[in-house]
């Protein structure tokens, strides 16, 4: 798996934590593929907010789901930008996320974001 790294150890802003650790994404059903709950439509920068892991840390997927794979895992001093949302075939809401300084985006399991992630109606991906 290449998991992008951010920051230093000293810093800590990257936690490799084991699955104890860290809150984790309930999965997508069972009637669902991980190859259809990774795939999603365009995601749009309709949202202005911003927030951090909860807990210890927060993994970056490639797509809503938690068989999605992981792009990277950021700990609480990163900071994440909010672009969009949605609900996956599970009911579980994911929010679409750039880390900050990086060009590394991705989804955001909202129940591993510290403010629940972007939830506003508005800011629903399309």
């Amino acid at each position: 798996m290449n998991m992008t790294k951010l920051g230093t150890m000293a810093a800590l802003p990257l936690l490799v934590a084991s699955a104890g650790l860290m809150a984790t994404a309930p999965a997508a059903g069972a009637a669902t593929s991980a190859a259809a709950a990774c795939t999603h439509p365009a995601w749009q920068n309709k949202s202005g907010g911003e927030g951090t892991a909860a807990g210890s840390s927060a993994l970056v997927r490639t797509g809503p789901s938690a068989d999605c794979g992981v792009t990277a895992e950021v700990g609480t001093s990163v900071t994440l930008f909010y672009h969009c949302w949605v609900t996956n075939s599970a009911g579980n809401k994911w929010t679409h996320v750039r880390i900050s300084g990086t060009q590394v985006n991705g989804w955001v399991y909202n129940g591993n974001l510290d403010d629940g992630g972007s939830q506003a109606a508005d800011n629903e991906c399309s």
